[in-house]
């Protein structure tokens, strides 16, 4: 039992000790704090303004990013907060704006995306949708564009391993369709058909198969 006990000092007398370091910029700034330990960076970081204030916040595994890192602005307000495994994006990452502001949120899986992408426009409203398996579109996908504030255009379809597949359609900005038609593998098939912003049809083109 005395030996059991004796172990986890044991092991804290033999692990190299933590160098705490400053790095300075040109002007004899502080503009990080960190920590290596047998010459590789360990532990927690902060990156500094030019005025001293934080930046950014994360933590280090044997030179590699890890854990959650937050990045604020000059007020202190949350402008990101990604999470890492062994320096690569892993699980949820999270992007806003000086407001407050969520501008995107998208999920990762060992460096890929894999999972929903969120992006949204200043205001709040989406701007973008799409699916991801291990790094590459695959599944719905929606986008968003203002022609101006009262005005958003629409793009709807999906994607299969990365290329464009099934029925694609576009709308202008007042809400009227713009687009439409059938991808397969990436390609354009068959009747497409395209609408002026008024709503009338302005005409359509039949795409045949590529030769393989």
């Amino acid at each position: 039992m005395k030996l059991l006990l004796l172990i986890p000092f044991l092991a804290m007398a033999c692990a190299p000790p933590s160098d705490p370091q400053t790095v300075k910029d040109a002007s004899g700034r502080v503009r990080a704090r960190l920590e290596r330990v047998a010459g590789k960076k360990e532990g927690k970081v902060q990156f500094l303004n030019a005025d001293g204030s934080l930046r950014t916040e994360g933590h280090y595994r044997a030179d590699s990013r890890n854990g959650d890192w937050t990045t604020v602005d000059g007020s202190g307000d949350t402008l990101s907060i990604l999470h890492f495994n062994m320096g690569k994006k892993h699980g949820w990452q999270a992007y806003w704006a000086p407001n407050g502001q969520l501008l995107r949120m998208e999920q990762f899986q060992n460096g890929e995306p894999d999972g929903p992408l969120y992006r949204f426009f200043s205001d709040g409203t989406p701007r973008q949708y799409t699916e991801y398996k291990a790094g590459v579109a695959d599944g719905a996908y929606m986008e968003w564009y203002k022609s101006d504030p009262n005005a958003t255009g629409r793009t709807t379809g999906s994607f299969t391993n990365g290329k464009r597949s099934g029925y694609w359609h576009w709308t202008y900005g007042n809400g009227k369709p713009a687009n439409c038609g059938l991808y397969i593998n990436g390609d354009r098939i068959g009747p497409w058909v395209k609408w002026a912003p008024d709503g009338s049809r302005a005409g359509i083109t039949v795409y045949e198969p590529k030769e393989k």
